[in-house]
């Protein structure tokens, strides 16, 4: 090779390799300072990849951990309560046995019975006190359900899925209670009211139509309820909950059509209405009878004028109707009115179960049979237990004989529903163990993906500190070569 000044080629050499050795004593020393192989997807895509996946996975799983966990307290609290009615029924037993026996008289008995009944109380005490983060263990669930009545599309029923009403709902402390819908078309606001309290709350809908196999959820957190309506549902029609379309009366009778309403109603489902008519019939000019289709009452005074007011029952669920007489009615005449509004009626129906069901996400996906545990906890209140209504008291042994056989019969219910508690405890148990089996494994898989070998790349790192030594030094003597060729010029 010829000698030149003006090109450096080992300089050049020893610069590039120079440079290389600086990146790779860089990336050595990064990835000791962090403790990963893997420091961005350049270094490994694949195991980057996978290593993430893992990675959010072990936290998934370590927080499904803890929900295990935090579903065995609960249920412990609900052990715990159960241990102490079984302590409560023990002395229950214990009176009814001292209450059996011949030798007291009706005054002793009573007085047992006043610790007996006392012991009752507490039991519903227990049962209804007990509670984890809010939530009642062993009190029973209580379920609303809410369906539209029964009048038919003919009758002008305005609540029902064929007029895009697919599902109206009520919050588990909404009891039975009746409820109007109205809906103003010009404002697209839907007015759901409680007519139980009076409350009434309106949600604006928007105007925009329903798309076709589309649904729309409306919540009203005021009252407690929640309405699905469906592509059926036309926004440009109105829905009047109260009013009378119209009074057609005989004789001289006469009934002012704007003061007819419906204002208040209890029950679990008008299923026997299936006309919104109401029939009036002056028997006699003091003693009417109102009915619509399995609702009646009598006796509404129509001999006088002014509001009448008439509470219609088909044995269990009842409304009223308010109307004005402004023209007096005579014994035989009659009279229909004709209540818009009794189609836009519904009524939510309130069930207390003998169980409350808790699922807990012990999983990091969603099947729920999979990731998901459900147990079921028996209430231990009075009447599931089945001593509701037992006392000790008499002149004769029989009562405290039967509650005797009552609160035998609640121990046994009473341990089925412990056993059922240490079930589902040790079922949790075997979880959790399963769940910390699988974040050691799954942490084991991502660290032999990403977690560096500390003593190989620390070989690594001092390997390249001794050739970045050589390469600054090599560097300089090349940048000495030029030096040595200005000698000839002299």
């Amino acid at each position: 090779m010829a000698l030149n000044i003006m090109s450096n080629y080992a300089a050049n050499v020893a610069h590039r390799n120079l440079t290389k050795t600086d990146a790779e004593m860089s990336s050595s020393l990064a990835k000791l300072s962090a403790g990963s192989r893997v420091l961005s997807a350049k270094d490994d895509a694949a195991s980057l990849a996978i290593g993430s996946r893992i990675a959010a996975e072990v936290s998934a799983l370590k927080q499904a951990s803890v929900n295990a966990g935090q579903a065995s307290s609960m249920l412990q609290i609900a052990d715990g309560a159960m241990s102490t009615t079984q302590d409560v029924l023990t002395r229950m037993k214990t009176l009814a046995v001292q209450g059996a026996s011949e030798n007291l008289s009706t005054t002793e008995r009573s007085m047992l019975d006043t610790e007996y009944q006392a012991l009752l109380s507490e039991i519903d005490r227990v049962a209804n006190d007990t509670d984890f983060n809010g939530t009642k263990l062993v009190q029973g669930s209580t379920a609303v359900t809410g369906a539209v009545n029964s009048v038919s599309a003919a009758a002008d029923n305005l609540v029902q899925a064929a007029d895009g009403f697919q599902a109206v709902e009520f919050d588990n402390d909404v009891g039975n209670a009746a409820f109007t819908i109205d809906y103003d078309s010009s404002s697209n606001v839907l007015t759901v009211t409680d007519l139980t309290n009076g409350t009434s709350e309106g949600v604006d809908i928007g105007g925009t139509a329903i798309a076709e196999n589309g649904t729309q959820e409306v919540r009203f957190d005021g009252v407690g309820a929640t309405i699905t309506l469906n592509s059926a549902f036309s926004k440009s029609t109105a829905i009047a909950s109260s009013g009378g379309a119209s009074v057609t009366t005989s004789g001289s009778a006469d009934i002012l059509a704007s003061t007819i309403d419906i204002t208040a109603a209890t029950g679990s489902g008008a299923q026997g209405v299936t006309t919104n008519v109401v029939a009036i019939n002056a028997v006699a000019a003091a003693s009417a009878t109102l009915s619509i289709g399995a609702f009646s009452v009598q006796g509404v005074d129509l001999s006088s004028t002014g509001v009448k007011t008439g509470t219609l029952t088909d044995g269990t669920d009842t409304f009223t109707v308010e109307f004005q007489v402004t023209s007096v009615f005579s014994a035989g005449e009659t009279a229909t009115i004709d209540v818009a509004g009794l189609g836009a009626m519904v009524f939510a129906d309130s069930a207390t179960s003998s169980t409350s069901s808790f699922t807990f996400k012990v999983g990091t996906g969603t099947e729920s049979t999979e990731d998901d545990l459900s147990f079921t906890v028996n209430s231990i209140t009075q009447n599931a237990l089945g001593v509701n209504g037992t006392s000790l008291t008499g002149s004769d042994a029989t009562n405290s004989e039967t509650a005797l056989d009552a609160v035998n019969a609640a121990i046994d219910t009473l341990n089925t529903a412990r056993a059922n508690i240490g079930a589902s405890q040790n079922r949790l148990g075997f979880a959790s163990a399963n769940l910390a089996t699988t974040i050691e494994n799954q942490e084991a898989s991502r660290s032999t993906l990403l977690d560096l070998d500390v003593a190989a790349e620390m070989s690594k790192f001092t390997s390249k500190q001794v050739l970045m030594q050589a390469g600054v030094s090599m560097l300089a003597q090349a940048n000495q070569v030029p030096q040595n060729l200005m000698r000839l010029f002299g």
